[in-house]
Parts: C-alpha cells; sequence; structure tokens
C-alpha cells in the first residue's frame, strides 16, 4: 500500500509534468486562440458570412496538433480541411444528407485527397470535414459559404504560424540535451559492466546505446521544423547562425553515438571470452559519461571533455591487446565527434589527443 510520502511525492511529480506541459504547450494554445478570433472575425466582415463555424475549425484544427509549428503541416492540414468542406458542400446540395450520403460523401473526398498525393493528416482531414458538412443543417441560400470559410480558417492558420512561430530551436534544444544525456546513460552502465564483469549489465549498455537512435531521429525531425521556420517567418531570418551550430553538434553526437555502439559491442565481447580490460578505462568511460551532457552549440567544448582527450593514451592505459585497443580507439573517435560538435576544428580536436602508437 502507498505511504502518504509516496503519495506526497506522486503528486508532487504529476503536478511538475503538467506544468511542464502547459508550459510546452502554451504558445501553440496562444496561436489557436488568435487564429480562432482573427478567422471569425475575417470571414465575418470581409465575406460576410453569419457564424462561419467552419472558419474556426480549420483555424483550429490546423494549428491545434504538436507538429503544427511546421508550416508543411499546417498547410496540409489547410488543403485537407477545405477540400472536405468543399466535397460535402457541392454533393450535399445534389444527394442530400443520410447514412449513405455520408458514407459516399467521406468516400469522395477521401479519394481526392488520396488523388492529390496528401499525406495522412491531409486525407484524415478531409473524410471528416466531409463528415461535418453533411451531418450539419445547411443555411437555406448559403451556397459554398462554408468552403469559403473553411478556406478563410486555413488562410489565418497559416499567417499565425508564418508570422507567429515558436522558437525554432526549442525542440532542437531539448533533443540535444536528450541525446547525449542517453548516450552518457549507456557509457555509464558500460563502465560499471566493466568494473563488475558483468555481461548482462553490457548488454544493457548496448541496447541504451542503440536506443539513442530514436532521440537522434526526433532532434532530427527538429532541426527540420526549425529549418523551415527560419526560411519562412520574417522573424527569425537572421537566425540562420543558430542553424550551422545546432546541426554540426547533431552531426557529432550522431557519430559519436555510432563509435559508442561500436564500443559498447567490443566490452561486452570481451566480457563474454572472459578477456580482461584494464580497469583505468572503465575511469576514462565514467569521465566521459560526465563530460558528455556538458557539450553544446554555443558554450565551446567544456574543459572536462578537453581533459579527458589529453589522457586518453594508449600505452598509458594498457590498451595492449585487440579489444582494449578497439575500445580506447572508439573512446578517442567519440571525443573527437563531440569536440567538433562543440565547435572546435577537426584538426584542433584531433591533435587535442596524445598520438597513437
Amino acid at each position: 500500500m502507498p505511504t502518504r510520502a509516496g503519495l506526497l511525492s506522486a503528486g508532487r511529480d504529476r503536478l511538475a509534468t503538467s506544468r511542464a506541459r502547459v508550459r510546452d504547450g502554451a504558445w501553440s494554445v496562444g496561436q489557436c486562440t488568435l487564429a480562432a478570433a482573427i478567422a471569425w472575425t475575417a470571414a465575418e466582415h470581409l465575406l460576410g458570412h453569419s457564424r462561419p463555424f467552419f472558419a474556426v475549425v480549420a483555424s483550429v484544427v490546423c494549428l491545434g496538433v504538436r507538429a503544427a509549428q511546421r508550416l508543411r503541416r499546417v498547410g496540409e492540414l489547410a488543403v485537407g480541411v477545405t477540400v472536405g468542406v468543399a466535397v460535402g458542400d457541392l454533393l450535399v446540395e445534389q444527394i442530400g444528407t443520410g447514412a449513405w450520403q455520408i458514407g459516399l460523401v467521406v468516400g469522395v473526398a477521401l479519394l481526392l485527397a488520396v488523388a492529390l498525393d496528401g499525406g495522412p493528416l491531409l486525407v484524415a482531414q478531409s473524410g471528416l470535414q466531409a463528415v461535418f458538412v453533411v451531418a450539419l443543417p445547411r443555411m437555406p441560400g448559403s451556397g459554398l459559404a462554408r468552403w469559403e470559410d473553411a478556406l478563410m480558417g486555413g488562410a489565418v492558420a497559416l499567417l499565425v504560424a508564418a508570422l507567429l512561430p515558436a522558437d525554432p530551436w526549442r525542440a532542437s534544444r531539448r533533443g540535444a540535451e536528450r541525446s547525449l544525456a542517453e548516450l552518457a546513460q549507456a557509457v555509464r552502465r558500460c563502465a560499471q559492466a566493466l568494473r563488475t564483469r558483468d555481461p548482462a549489465e553490457a548488454e544493457e549498455a548496448l541496447a541504451d546505446a542503440r536506443g539513442t537512435e530514436a532521440g537522434l531521429q526526433e532532434w532530427t525531425d527538429a532541426l527540420t521544423a526549425g529549418r523551415e521556420i527560419v526560411r519562412l517567418s520574417p522573424l527569425h531570418r537572421g537566425r540562420a547562425g543558430d542553424l550551422a551550430a545546432q546541426e554540426r553538434l547533431k552531426v557529432g553526437v550522431d557519430r559519436a553515438s555510432r563509435n559508442v555502439r561500436v564500443l559498447v559491442r567490443r566490452v561486452l565481447f570481451s566480457l563474454e571470452t572472459d578477456e580482461p580490460l584494464p580497469e583505468v578505462i572503465a575511469d576514462e568511460l565514467e569521465s566521459f559519461a560526465r563530460a558528455a551532457p556538458l557539450v553544446s552549440s554555443v558554450s565551446g567544448p567544456p574543459p572536462e571533455l578537453l581533459r579527458l582527450a589529453s589522457e586518453l593514451d594508449p600505452e598509458a592505459l594498457g590498451a595492449y591487446g585487440l579489444n582494449a585497443t578497439v575500445v580506447v580507439a572508439q573512446l578517442r573517435s567519440a571525443v573527437v565527434d563531440l569536440l567538433v560538435a562543440s565547435g572546435i576544428p577537426a584538426d584542433r580536436a584531433r591533435a587535442s589527443l596524445p598520438p597513437a602508437p
């Protein structure tokens, strides 16, 4: 049975998580709020439509998803909404409403969205909005007013997303923090496996190292979104330099992760074949795990990483066997990758290592 202290701790954790979610989603909520008000006002005053429901629906649908900060996604959703509303309006006028009419309208809308080479979001919204059009009563003599409202809402959403985007690099910075933390965790666990000579622990370390690929892919997606915002948003045109630094960091961490995976596999092999590695290598692995999360695209190389680089002398570490030689070589490569990621030129990063025999 949970204790009072445990329940209080769990409650604090949930509250902290909720606050973080609200903080992360606040900008998107603000975009939706502003777009909804502008879309309604524009459709009401510029188009002369009373109760322009679909203008608000289109704007909120386009901006109300997590990935909507990417303008391509906003545009895709806008097309999907307007296609669905247009098909529904045109067909309802001819065939009326009912169960079979809903099925027919949804089928036509989906086929048209597929023919337009739409992605999953476009196709899904086409069908969904077609259902709304058939199911909701239509004002007599309104013509294609609902389609016009949807078009207005989509256009407003695109303008809000382009003119008032979120920080283009916020998600990328989170991706960097996650990837570096996961990389450090894999190396830390590998060091522990080496100290305890536990192949099962090394297996876990290898799983951690392989698991970094998912975070790296999310980081890549975040960079793509940031690049799009910088290119299309007037407010962020001057931040192209941030993009270069972020991409350099991502490339370096990706390369370091690949080297770490090879390193951990070699440690696992040495434990399975009962070939001992010098325990000092575990010390250097732990130093790497402490230094890796300190790497960033703006603050230069962390002193801890430079100090580690100066210590990676294969002879001083007793790396004479094949397994030890490979482990130290991969660690040296991973350190160079992170130094380059932090902004050091590649030749200077390699020169920070002791000469290899």
